[in-house]
């Protein structure tokens, strides 16, 4: 395969080109070992070799460096990796690799998720996240309906806490609290209940 293009790419690394395919990244010593320069052909060997012999160790060991401080979805580990450098193929194979051994898990994701913001933030707010991190949605739906999630309990601390101290007989008031609620993703229903409860208990 012809090389036509290097050019820098990340840290000390250079990425190496076959006309406007991008093939890997190579440090400047394993460039010069595998006589890698523009306009040199290079033996398919000789590439099969670069890719699993340093390119796929070197991505599969970077994820697994990156999930010691943090979790991932499938998703994000394959956006982190293409931006790290590494060709689609290699990032495929590494991420089928963490999946089975359970280094990723989406399910396990919106499960660690949902328990960590159920008490902060509203059902519409947790689906809307996880989706961002693209995460299926048949995913987020099985998870909360195993568990009969229910946002209740957060809303009614969130809301005694907004609303402590707050004129509710005011009805620009009233509306503020409407609005913040909504734009948090609680439902209209929801928020009306609560409303009218503080309401009635005022006026009580």
């Amino acid at each position: 395969m012809l090389i036509t293009r290097i050019e820098q790419g990340k840290g000390k690394r250079y990425k190496v080109y076959s006309d406007c395919e991008f093939l890997f990244s190579l440090y400047g010593r394993e460039l010069k070992k595998y006589h890698i320069a523009e306009n040199v052909d290079v033996s398919e060997d000789v590439l099969a070799g670069i890719l699993e012999d340093i390119i796929y160790k070197r991505a599969r060991e970077k994820a697994l460096y990156l999930l010691e401080s943090r979790s991932y979805t499938c998703y994000m580990m394959r956006d982190k990796l293409i931006r790290g450098e590494y060709p689609t193929t290699i990032v495929d194979r590494v991420i089928s690799f963490l999946q089975e051994y359970h280094y990723l898990d989406d399910m396990a994701y919106v499960r660690m998720y949902v328990e960590t913001y159920s008490k902060s933030k509203s059902r519409r707010q947790i689906q809307f996240d996880l989706r961002k991190k693209k995460i299926e949605k048949h995913l987020i739906d099985e998870y909360m309906s195993q568990q009969n999630y229910s946002e209740e309990e957060c809303f009614r601390k969130q809301f005694d806490r907004y609303t402590r101290g707050k004129d509710m007989k005011d009805w620009s008031v009233r509306q503020k609290v409407f609005r913040y609620f909504l734009a948090k993703g609680f439902s209209y229903d929801l928020i009306e209940e609560y409303i009218k409860t503080r309401l009635d208990d005022v006026e009580e």
